[in-house]
């Protein structure tokens, strides 16, 4: 790994102190059937977007929000977001979610250049949090658990236990085994990595055309081992129509919505 990044069985939570929230939200809203892309399509009085954020902003040490989007944030939007009171930046996003958070890392190298006479106050002691735009049910209380149980280097994410029995098919489409389901989890968001080592992972993997389907899998090949915190299972990804309708009834239940 880079020399910026820390040692194993390194800081904990206290030690991290400060953390930035990165969410990527530059897709299409294809599966939606939508014109409005999801993060911007409406939740009670707030958008998707904002309800996302809103779960982030009151825990300890955030320093600042990295938006990766494919256009202008919404005026109205970009004002509610501005009211929580935490420095919000808007970065462009590239043709892959991969590519998109590897961009929004950028802002990172940046200070590393300009903070490389003082390693000390590097930037490659940051810790970035991702999060997908599409995830407005997360609990605060699972982001802390995460915040306090991550070491260095390798991160951790929020995970659910796999509770549907799991069947593994050959090409014939006949089951040919039923797969043990106590070891596996679903990986969920936030994902939480120092910035360093979560860059140079992606940098790595996308150079060697390897398919990134989240910051752990691209952390993993580079060897660490994230550590799996469970957080509850209804931190909902909202992909189709009818996931808004599930989505509101959790927010409710979480006594989230404004209406």
């Amino acid at each position: 790994m880079s020399e910026g990044a820390v040692s194993p069985g390194g800081p904990t939570q206290a030690a991290i102190g400060r953390w930035w929230l990165l969410i990527p939200a530059a897709g299409s809203a294809q599966r939606m059937r939508s014109d409005v892309p999801k993060q911007y399509l409406r939740l009670g009085e707030r958008s998707v977007l904002e309800l996302a954020v809103s779960r982030f902003v009151d825990l300890p040490g955030l320093a600042g929000v990295i938006l990766v989007t494919s256009g202008p944030i919404p005026q109205a939007v970009s004002d509610a977001l501005s009211a929580h009171g935490v420095p919000v930046h808007r970065v462009d996003g590239g043709a892959t979610r991969a590519e998109s958070v590897r961009n929004g890392l950028a802002m990172f190298r940046d200070r590393w250049t300009e903070l490389s006479s003082s390693p000390a106050q590097s930037g490659q002691g940051e810790w970035v949090m991702v999060h997908d735009a599409a995830r407005p049910c997360v609990r605060p209380e699972d982001v802390q658990q995460l915040l306090t149980l991550v070491r260095a280097p390798d991160g951790g994410l929020l995970t659910a236990p796999v509770r549907d029995t799991i069947k593994r098919v050959d090409r014939d489409g006949r089951v040919a085994e039923t797969v043990d389901r106590s070891p596996l989890m679903h990986a969920l968001t936030p994902q939480l990595f120092p910035a360093g080592v979560l860059l140079e992972a992606l940098e790595g993997a996308l150079a060697a055309g390897f398919e990134v389907t989240d910051e752990s899998s691209a952390v993993e090949r580079a060897g660490l081992r994230p550590r799996a915190v469970v957080g509850a299972a209804d931190n909902l990804k909202i992909t189709h129509p009818e996931d808004l309708t599930v989505a509101r009834a959790i927010l409710a239940r979480q006594g989230v919505l404004d209406d």
